[in-house]
């Protein structure tokens, strides 16, 4: 055979297999396959959008309403929740990073809050207990930034925003962009000054403080909790021994429901006082 008819014959293979579109390549079929992808896309976008910052998928805005209903009413003082003249203190020893401090704030410390908290009978004071936090640098950051907002008497706030929105645990969510998110979300919070007050030293100090104290007590789980009388002038309405008992007892009760909810942490419940006697 002559080299022209066989290049003949090869080109008529080319032109039917070219006429032939193999089931599932043709154009409309890709075009559908990209489809999901699209979706998914548009749903980070509108994600992005509403600003869902929580783990649980609570909106940031939500998150904010939430906690200023929680704490509105209720004096603050630097690292303190609650009257001065509250005959009972409880001591939180807390990391920012714990899931497990999560689930107390979400599930336990509102009721405590709205029984003991605000009617006067109990004060918060908040200390800072390296646990799950795995970098010590940004522990004292994110820390010092709780504090730093407490100098303008919004650390519950500040401390409550970063809680409800915890990222993946050791996933290094914590940058500088989180931690300027959490405040931005204050809308009492001075920038400037709170800026300013996260490179004081003595802030530095205080987590350092907070860290040895829990660690003297012979607290290593968070969240851990002391409670003490309080001294000085105080409500007289109020019995310190019987609320004393009360709350020692309430408090009992939610830290063994929440160790049903985490296998991680075993938090701690003390007492640092005189004995719980009389009336």
């Amino acid at each position: 055979m002559s080299r022209g008819y066989n290049a003949r014959r090869k080109a008529k293979r080319q032109e039917a297999r070219a006429a032939v579109k193999p089931e599932g390549q043709s154009r409309p079929h890709r075009w559908l396959a990209l489809v999901p992808v699209l979706i998914i896309l548009a749903v980070f976008a509108v994600v992005g959008i509403l600003g869902f910052g929580a783990s649980n998928g609570v909106s940031k805005e939500q998150v904010q309403q939430e906690v200023t209903a929680l704490l509105d009413g209720i004096p603050q003082e630097g690292s303190t929740l609650g009257s001065a003249r509250a005959p009972i203190t409880l001591t939180m020893y807390g990391d920012l990073e714990c899931p497990t401090v999560k689930l107390f704030v979400e599930n336990y410390l509102p009721s405590i809050i709205e029984t003991w908290v605000r009617p006067g009978a109990l004060r918060i004071d908040y200390r800072s207990l390296k646990t799950d936090t795995s970098d010590e640098e940004v522990f004292f950051k994110q820390e010092i930034a709780a504090l730093a907002a407490g100098r303008q008497n919004e650390m519950w706030n500040f401390a409550l925003t970063f809680v409800r929105e915890q990222g993946e645990p050791r996933s290094g969510y914590v940058t500088n962009d989180f931690i300027n998110g959490i405040a931005t979300q204050l809308p009492g919070l001075k920038s400037e000054e709170w800026h300013k007050d996260r490179a004081d030293a003595l802030l530095s100090k205080r987590v350092a403080l907070g860290v040895y104290s829990g660690h003297t007590s012979g607290l290593r789980s968070t969240p851990s909790f002391l409670i003490r009388l309080s001294t000085g002038t105080i409500n007289r309405r109020f019995k310190r021994v019987s609320i004393s008992k009360e709350l020692k007892a309430s408090l009992d009760k939610d830290l063994v429901a929440l160790q049903k909810e985490t296998s991680a942490d075993f938090p701690r419940l003390m007492f640092n006082g005189p004995a719980l006697v009389g009336g």
